[in-house]
């Protein structure tokens, strides 16, 4: 094909996709309609580029959108060579998936390049993720998908044979377990690097919980220099780009409450961290993502069978996952609830039997013995508090760093029982969507706080939870909301009404979306 010479043209637009924009009489002149690709060049360099046509880009010139204009460093006015670009086989490979067929390794890296390289646009990633959740992945795809994650992003590349971790799937607030399993890994001698993610659709992330006690955002160089003065850390992973298609697609399954890539996502991470020992903390009862034992079995194969393709052993534990772990939900306040469990050593016994099980689980399949016994003297002892300050002072927080420093917000709602009785449901979604109503996860002092647990008894007027925030509208949305959806019911035991609901149209149920 013939190339044309355009004028650049140098636009503050970044798309977050290798996007050109060009005229309409342009585009007819050279045949090209939007969504067509073309390669341009510069002297020696050169990219491939998607075209959007709009009128508001003159004739004879070409709009350069900041993601294109980093590879081709072109000034304002400076003559780019422009031509008709070919399909890229990742195109095909999609459009094969689309059809229901098997893809293999080469098709996959394909469109996992092209995803991370900023090649495919979003109705084409869009396309992708959908027919994976229509067609599924079998297990050899789900292999190939978490390897080409692996190769498009940076390596951790730590000098150790045994390399430990944790993860949960998520769907319970309050869940700040990380938070005291790292130090207490790292305190027994064993490398654990955990890489977390912020909150997608929760109040808030591992990672979030995290940056209000430290600094998350650390490069994979930065990450590994902790890791070998303090055997962990817990650091944000989109910051240390392992495996970066992961939060391409996360992007494209939200919208639609789909999650095709569990598997892969999660793994993919771990082998880039060059993890080899992992316990997945899979939270269960009719209140979380995985309803019964029997899903959490099943989805525990899946991870096993997959983990032993990668060469990373893994060890399933199903968690109560009916109400909130501890009594904060919310960043602030749950990094304020760990450090406080970490220093009193048995404040919130749930979070400490549910640490120190996982824990345990970590440092038997290290190789030491009676694995809960030992999380809990590391507790006990105040290792793991030492540990933690340890970490928090080498990703550049402030080791003296105490609980009470931890604000939460300046302005509060309770939400009291309206019988005698005891604590009979206690709503997992609910309370964390009623979190982010009133702030959460950008805003670290929204926090709800739990006066009464499952089981608890309670008396007319007591109260059940808390709501803070720094925005007194979102104070009271979120007050509303608990309220309106029974985020948390108490009642005596020969109630048999529980809540009269006036509303026009039922509440959607939440998507939990955590990796």
């Amino acid at each position: 094909m013939i190339p044309m010479i355009f004028k650049a043209r140098i636009l503050d637009l970044e798309t977050g996709t290798s996007v050109v924009l060009m005229n309409e009489t342009d585009g007819d002149t050279m045949n090209i309609h939007p969504g067509d690709r073309v390669i341009l060049r510069i002297s020696a360099k050169s990219t491939v580029a998607i075209v959007n046509i709009t009128g508001i880009i003159e004739h004879g010139t070409i709009g350069l959108t900041k993601d294109v204009n980093d590879e081709l460093r072109a000034r304002t006015g400076e003559a780019v060579e422009v031509v008709h670009a070919p399909q890229p086989k990742s195109i095909t490979a999609i459009k094969d998936k689309l059809n229901g067929r098997r893809l293999g390794y080469d098709d996959i890296y394909e469109i996992v390049k092209d995803a991370v390289n900023k090649k495919l646009d979003k109705n084409e990633l869009t396309a992708f993720v959908v027919a994976l959740n229509a067609f599924g992945l079998d297990i050899e795809e789900a292999e190939y998908m978490s390897v080409a994650m692996v190769k498009t992003g940076e390596q951790l590349g730590l000098k150790k044979k045994r390399i430990f971790d944790k993860h949960s799937i998520g769907g319970v607030p309050g869940d700040k377990t990380t938070l005291l399993v790292v130090p207490i890994i790292a305190a027994a001698g064993l490398t654990i690097p955990k890489t977390s993610s912020r909150a997608i659709t929760s109040a808030t992330g591992t990672a979030d919980r995290a940056e209000a006690l430290m600094p998350v955002d650390l490069s994979a160089e930065e990450m590994r220099k902790v890791v070998e003065k303090t055997n962990g850390c817990i650091v944000w992973g989109g910051a240390v780009h392992m495996a970066p298609a992961d939060d391409i697609f996360i992007k494209i399954e939200y919208p639609f409450s789909i999650d095709p890539l569990l598997l892969p996502s999660i793994l993919s991470k771990k082998k880039a961290a060059g993890s080899t020992d992992l316990v997945l903390d899979i939270p269960t009862g009719q209140n979380a993502k995985i309803k019964n034992k029997e899903e959490a079995w099943a989805l525990t194969k899946d991870f096993v069978t997959l983990g032993e393709r990668m060469g990373i052993n893994i060890r399933g534990a199903v968690t109560y996952g009916e109400q909130p772990i501890g009594y904060a939900i919310g960043a602030a306040a749950e990094a304020r609830e760990a450090l406080q469990t970490l220093h009193y050593r048995n404040t919130v016994p749930d979070l400490i039997d549910k640490a120190t099980s996982i824990a345990g689980i970590l440092l038997e399949m290290g190789g030491k013995e009676n694995g809960k016994k030992l999380a809990k003297n590391i507790i006990d002892k105040g290792l793991a508090e030492q540990k933690l300050r340890q970490i928090i002072s080498e990703q550049g927080g402030d080791p003296k760093v105490k609980a009470e420093d931890m604000q939460i917000g300046r302005y509060s709602a309770d939400i009291e029982s309206e019988f005698d009785g005891r604590v009979l449901s206690i709503d997992n979604t609910v309370l964390a969507y009623s979190t982010r109503l009133a702030g959460a996860p950008k805003m670290k002092s929204a926090a709800i706080i739990m006066h009464k647990k499952l089981g608890d008894s309670v008396k007319k007027g007591d109260k059940l939870l808390t709501i803070y925030s720094d925005s007194t509208s979102g104070l009271k949305d979120a007050e509303r909301y608990v309220i309106d959806n029974a985020g948390i019911v108490a009642a005596s035991g020969s109630s048999m009404l529980l809540k009269e609901i006036h509303i026009e149209k039922m509440p959607q149920r939440g998507f939990v979306l955590e990796r």
